[in-house]
């Protein structure tokens, strides 16, 4: 197929959004309606979404497409008229074509159009079109070609669809609702090479959205609008004083006033330019969650269970940089719920419980954080067979099992090479342990945290911060050098006195209220010189990492401040305790501590 000519650029940006946003919707509704086969709405939604798609791929000459979503559409008409009834082989069928539309679209976004063997998923679809697949005896009266080519009805909604994926076409209004009469039928195109299509991946492959651009509300772009406004206010002012100043038309008492107050003026115009700025990078977390549905269907009948998934808070806002890079973390965890955790019906049975499985997807804000959980009412984390794997893979010593806590036995399914599978399959772990989730979740300076009970269920908790671009800090001095803490992770500070530590198997502790504190010196981790004299007083600054703790000893406390994270390039980027650098208001760089790493680090378990 030839690519497109670059004057139909901006229909082709048209069609792709448009085509996105129904295909993104389009899983989640065939999932619901298999569930809810007499929902009719639904049902006529679904239709007229491969419809739009059918008409608009038609107008740009699309042949493949065509091809696909017109015996789809054909099939969907059949069992809008209650010719067919849903079944989950029918859907089976229908999912299957719509996985193929994707690829054909994403080639067409990548500007790649690829030859595509579509003959097979089509031959899949033709019995569903013929008379003896019909669910009444009263269908097959209807003439052979109204089942493979029916008529659309002219209705408002179809057209009102229709006339938003091709507004240049608005001349030819017939064809919005059937192909061009240059386009062949789809029935008569030739056949193309047989080169089977890729099945979509359930993670990124087959997200057709881009999220190098995004969607804004007009109305936080006006309030973004107002907040310029008054930064070019506050400019011109700022300007004004300068020249006063240069021409020594301001006396020194006018000077700092007038200074004063411009800088109380620009630190709230900015600190709202920010908060704007950062509301239009958030993306609704229904971005990865509307995918899951689909997933868990797919896996439920792979594996012969039954699932209710429910999903709560996907209204649930934050940074798209974070969107961008959760969706594989969450599939992980959803397959290995669904692999590891969910029993099959008649072992739930005989074991007391109800047939169908649960199993709870849910975001929620809290402070500057989301937190995600993935929960099921499954057999739960066995601690006695993970420790019995580990000791066997070499991972853990049988000493070293002993004395590990409920919380650390939890933990080791994140060691790399870790599973309780004797052998890999296609469904949850592909060979790859949980040590991918967690190195991923580390990567946006978040926490992963376990609870299960045996018998009786998991939760996995993901902590992730709103955005990976601006963090509250803890700026602490450590003989005379500024760092800076992520202040989520702070959990208090302390002025103690240093002969106070005991020092335990070689480490520094602080009995703290009814705990005992493992310390680290920041000076020895970063390897900082010492500047100052030694003072018996100094501050401990208490971090914490899922149930885990630590003392980060410091000089100083400097205070609390909004920084901006820069990265250290490739070079420098995985040194162990550091999550970045920022710049501080008088120019200097402060690298900004990563406590997760710290405490993951430190030398036999310390802080678990």
């Amino acid at each position: 197929m030839p690519p497109i000519d670059c004057e139909d650029q901006e229909l082709l940006e048209g069609f792709l959004t448009e085509t996105t946003e129904l295909l993104e919707k389009l899983d989640d509704d065939l999932v619901v309606l298999e569930k809810s086969s007499d929902d009719a709405d639904l049902l006529n939604r679904i239709f007229r979404s491969i419809h739009t798609v059918k008409g608009a791929s038609s107008f740009l000459g699309f042949d493949l497409l065509v091809k696909v979503t017109h015996k789809t559409e054909d099939v969907l008409n059949r069992l809008r008229k209650g010719e067919l009834q849903v079944t989950p082989e029918i859907m089976d069928v229908i999912l299957e074509a719509t996985d193929l539309v994707k690829v054909l679209v994403s080639d067409i976004k990548a500007g790649e159009i690829q030859e595509r063997e579509v003959d097979g998923t089509i031959a899949k679809l033709l019995p569903l079109l013929s008379d003896s697949a019909g669910a009444h005896p009263q269908s097959a009266a209807a003439p052979a070609a109204q089942a493979t080519t029916p008529a659309v009805e002219p209705t408002p909604a179809t057209a009102a669809v229709a006339e938003t994926v091709a507004p240049a076409a608005q001349a030819t209004p017939t064809q919005k609702t059937a192909p061009l009469p240059a386009v062949k039928p789809a029935d008569e195109v030739a056949p193309r090479k047989t080169t089977p299509p890729p099945k979509p991946i359930e993670g990124k492959g087959d997200d057709l959205s881009d999220n190098s651009t995004v969607r804004v509300d007009v109305k936080r772009l006006d309030d973004l609008m107002n907040q310029v406004g008054e930064l070019v206010l506050e400019r011109n002012r700022m300007i004004q004083i300068n020249q006063n100043l240069q021409q020594g038309d301001v006396k020194k008492a006018d000077f700092n006033e007038e200074f004063g107050k411009l800088t109380k003026r620009m630190n709230f115009v900015t600190s709202e330019l920010q908060m704007q700025v950062l509301k239009m990078r958030m993306l609704p977390v229904e971005k990865v969650f509307k995918k899951f549905p689909r997933i868990v269907r797919s896996m439920a009948r792979d594996l012969g269970k039954e699932v209710d998934l429910r999903i709560f808070g996907e209204e649930t806002e934050l940074d798209r940089s974070v969107v961008d890079e959760i969706g594989d973390p969450l599939i992980h965890l959803i397959r290995n719920a669904m692999d590891h955790g969910l029993e099959t019906p008649d072992e739930r049975v005989a074991a007391g419980k109800q047939r169908v499985g649960t199993l709870v997807l849910s975001a929620v804000h809290e402070g500057n954080q989301i937190i995600i959980s993935i929960k099921d009412d499954g057999r739960g984390i066995d601690t006695d067979r993970v420790g019995r794997k580990a000791v066997e893979k070499g991972l853990v010593s049988e000493d070293q099992l002993a004395a590990m806590s409920q919380r650390e036995l939890f933990d080791l399914i994140f060691l790399p090479g870790f599973s309780t599978k004797d052998k890999a399959n296609d469904l949850s772990g592909r060979g790859v342990g949980m040590d991918v989730v967690k190195t991923n979740i580390k990567k946006l300076n978040g926490l992963i945290e376990i609870k299960s009970e045996k018998n009786n269920g998991s939760e996995f908790i993901l902590r992730l911060p709103l955005t990976l671009a601006i963090i509250q800090s803890l700026l602490v001095e450590v003989e005379g050098e500024v760092y800076s803490i992520p202040l989520s992770s702070v959990l208090e500070t302390l002025r103690v006195d240093q002969r106070q530590f005991h020092i335990i198997g070689g480490q520094e502790m602080l009995k703290l209220r009814d705990m005992v504190l493992p310390l680290v010196r920041l000076e020895k981790v970063f390897n900082i010189r010492k500047r100052y004299a030694k003072d018996d007083f100094c501050y401990v600054v208490v971090v914490g990492a899922a149930d885990k703790r630590m003392g980060l000893v410091v000089t100083r406390l400097v205070g609390q401040q909004e920084v901006a994270i820069k990265s250290l390039g490739n070079y420098l980027a995985k040194i162990q305790g550091i999550a970045g650098s920022t710049i501080l208001g008088d120019g200097c760089v402060a690298l900004i501590v990563d406590p997760v790493g710290l405490i993951d680090g430190a030398e036999g378990g310390v802080g678990r």
